[in-house]
This record gives C-alpha cells, structure tokens and sequence, in this order.
C-alpha cells in the first residue's frame, strides 16, 4: 500500500484517477482505520465485513487490485504485490482506450 499510496500522491490524485482500498479476510473495522492511519493512506478506504466487494470482483488474493475503465467496467484484476510499474503500465492502457 505505501507503494499504491505514493504513485495515488504523485500522479493519480492530480490526474483525476480514483483509487480506493478495500479490507476485509481477518481483519476487523479497527484494524483497518489503524493500518490506514498508521501508512498515511489518503485514498479511501472502506472495510467490507462480508467480502462482497471481494466476491463481486473475483478476488482470490490479497492484495488484490481491480481496474475499472472509464464506463466502470472491469478492465483488469492481479493478486499479489505488485509493483508501481505495474500498475502504471495498466493505468497508461486504460487511459489509452
């Protein structure tokens, strides 16, 4: 998250792109104000009890991430640590279309 959280400060706020995270898996609503504070997370975060925003995107691992395109279609999902050129290549594609 420091990572999604740096790249959201440089480049994403400021180009109008949205990012919010999602808890849930073993956690509970604390924890998740704690972690967000704790890492200076600016983006939104949300704690989804039940896993249905996990289950709604076919998540299978966290951390997991779900590009939308611009109509809010799924574009693009991964699981697992990824990294900021990662998810600026994909970013740079959706803003492609």
């Amino acid at each position: 998250m420091p990572a999604v959280q740096s790249l959201y400060a440089d480049e994403l706020e400021a180009a109008g792109i949205n990012v919010v995270g999602v808890s849930q898996f073993n956690t509970t609503e604390a924890d998740t104000s704690a972690f967000v504070a704790g890492n200076g997370l600016s983006f939104p975060n949300i704690y989804d009890e039940q896993a249905l925003l996990a289950s709604a995107y076919g998540v299978s691992g966290v951390p997991s991430y779900a590009f939308l395109d611009r109509d809010g279609f799924i574009a693009h999902t991964s699981s697992g640590a990824r990294g900021v050129l990662l998810i600026q290549s994909l970013l740079n594609e959706l803003q492609d279309e």
